[in-house]
Formats: C-alpha cells, sequence, structure tokens
C-alpha cells in the first residue's frame, strides 16, 4: 500500500502540482492573456480576441518605479458598485466581477472633461482619429454638473443623475477631483439650477478610461464609474496574439498585432500644477516587431531611474 502512495505522489501529485506552481508563478509575475468580451474597445479591439498582458509591468508599477501612460489599453476592475459589472461563471453560476479592458485617457494630475463627444486633456481636444475614421462618437457630455444657491445639487453621468447626497460610494472620487465652478455660474444658480459641463481634475493614484467604441450604449467606462485608482489597474494589453488568422471579404488576413499608443495621446501637455516632462521623448529603441511593442510600456518614473543610473555610476567612478 505505501508503494501504491509513494507512486500515486511522484508520479501524478507532484507532477500536477509542478505545473500549476509554475502556471502560476508565470500568470502572475511574468505574462498572462485576457479575452475581449464585447464591442466596447471596437474598432480597436474585437470581440472574442485574446491579448498578451505583460505581468511585470503591473509590478513595476505598483513598486513605484513605473507609471500607465496615457492611451494604453488597460485590464482593470471596476470599483464595487459598478452597474453591469457582474458576470455568471459558466455552468457553476455563482457571479462574479469581471474585469473591464479600456483606453486610459488621462492620468494622474490632468484636467479632463468629454464635451459633445470630444474629449478635452489640460484644456485641448484630443484628436482621436484611430476612432473617428471608423465611427461617428456620440455627442455625449461628461461629467454633467448642476448648481443651484451657489452649491452642487446633482451630478450627470453616462448611468444616470445622481442628487449629491445620493451618491453610489463608486461615485464619491468624481467628487470630490471636480473643479470648482466660475463665479458667474454661481451668481446665475441663485436665481434658479444652473447645468453644465464640469472639468475633472484628476488627484494622484486615479486614472480616467473610456472605451474605444463611443457609440450610444458603447462602452461602460469613468463616464459611468468615474476615475478609477491605480490598485484597480491590472495591466496593459500589448499584443493581439488570437486568432492568428481571421476571414474578410477579400480573403484571409494575419491578425497578430502590436497595440500601440496612438499619436492622439502622445506628448500631451501636462496641467499647470504638475511638473513638465523633459521636452520630447527619448528616441525609441531599434528592436524587430512584434518585441518592441512589449518593451513600450509604462514610463519609468524619472526620479526612480535616476537613482539606480547614479549609483551605478558612484560604483564605476575610478577615484
Amino acid at each position: 500500500m505505501k508503494a501504491f502512495w509513494d507512486y500515486l505522489f511522484k508520479e501524478w501529485f507532484r507532477q500536477v502540482g509542478e505545473a500549476l506552481l509554475v502556471a502560476f508563478l508565470v500568470t502572475t509575475f511574468v505574462f498572462t492573456t485576457v479575452g475581449v468580451v464585447g464591442q466596447s474597445m471596437y474598432p480597436t479591439l474585437r470581440n472574442g480576441e485574446r491579448v498578451l498582458v505583460p505581468k511585470w509591468e503591473t509590478w513595476l508599477v505598483r513598486l513605484g518605479f513605473m507609471e500607465w501612460r496615457r492611451g494604453e489599453i488597460a485590464i482593470l476592475k471596476p470599483p464595487e458598485g459598478t452597474p453591469f459589472s457582474t458576470a455568471r461563471f459558466p455552468v457553476l453560476g455563482f457571479s462574479f466581477r469581471a474585469f473591464f479592458i479600456k483606453r486610459i485617457v488621462a492620468v494622474p494630475g490632468d484636467e479632463v472633461y468629454v464635451d459633445r463627444g470630444v474629449v478635452y486633456v489640460n484644456g485641448k481636444p484630443l484628436a482621436e482619429t484611430h476612432i473617428t475614421d471608423r465611427i461617428t462618437p456620440w455627442p455625449d457630455s461628461f461629467p454633467g454638473v448642476c448648481y443651484e444657491g451657489g452649491r452642487l445639487t446633482r451630478i450627470v453621468t453616462q448611468q444616470g443623475d445622481f442628487p449629491v447626497e445620493l451618491l453610489p460610494a463608486y461615485l464619491r472620487p468624481l467628487k470630490e477631483m471636480l473643479l470648482p465652478p466660475s463665479q458667474e455660474t454661481l451668481a446665475r444658480s441663485e436665481l434658479g439650477e444652473v447645468c453644465e459641463v464640469g472639468r475633472i481634475k484628476l488627484k494622484p493614484g486615479y486614472y480616467f478610461v473610456m472605451g474605444d467604441n463611443r457609440t450610444l450604449g458603447g462602452s461602460e467606462d469613468s463616464r459611468t464609474f468615474g476615475p478609477i485608482p491605480v490598485e484597480r489597474i491590472a495591466g496593459r494589453a500589448s499584443f493581439v496574439w488570437w486568432p492568428v488568422v481571421v476571414r474578410e471579404e477579400g480573403g484571409f488576413r494575419l491578425n497578430l498585432r502590436a497595440r500601440a499608443i496612438p499619436p492622439a495621446y502622445r506628448q500631451r501637455p501636462h496641467s499647470r500644477t504638475t511638473p513638465t516632462s523633459p521636452p520630447g521623448p527619448c528616441p525609441p529603441l531599434t528592436i524587430t516587431w512584434p518585441m518592441s511593442a512589449l518593451l513600450e510600456g509604462p514610463e519609468w518614473r524619472p526620479r526612480a531611474l535616476g537613482r539606480v543610473w547614479r549609483s551605478w555610476r558612484a560604483s564605476r567612478r575610478v577615484p
């Protein structure tokens, strides 16, 4: 009997356990893949595609060595209580909070709002031709704010109209990040309710995300649940690897492609209260595609990288 259990442990349990341990370490610290469900990122990503997520970037961001950038496609967990954020597990039937896949539109310190379908970051409109060349965005605005008697009374989101006293928990950070209205708006509110498009100033650690599908009802994003904290971002979609080949009207097409940052999000001006970046980005590394897509990740924090560089120089210095 002892020989049987020894055989079972050595030939089955240990091998299965080792395989599960290796799989856990790889998907937690190296890379994982995520499936796209729905059309919220159309035309950039399509339903059924799978993307590669470098997990080492997530850990470097959490350790403070890197930052997520505008224009990157993020895998994120929406705030608890967000409408339509739960899914049902196949066969077993229990509910869970699903991951969303959205694009980072604004980063901490940015001022952002949406006016009639156009996204403004730090006062300038984004020319999102990667979207507008394929679809026509719905002319919605966010955030809608209403004032009466000199105080904020309502916040209007993609999901509905919320009195400030009854804001759900996931929208309370949004209220804290609203910029104060003009004196003219406050004066007019003394005569009756005044509604307008507000402005959001993202506080440290918060990001504004949107789906590329800007048609009516095309995406549940920060226009529904507000800015999200960095802790809810699980990684970056860097590369589409499945399906390898897709069928189109003209025949078959290779579907492997990198997900680079669109030009609209590069070199956006910083807000006045945020330290400015060095003039212009560093020249990109010359790396054969598609590996360059994996390396084009969140930008390094200059201070952390500077400390590493100075330490290395000091260790190499000859007295």
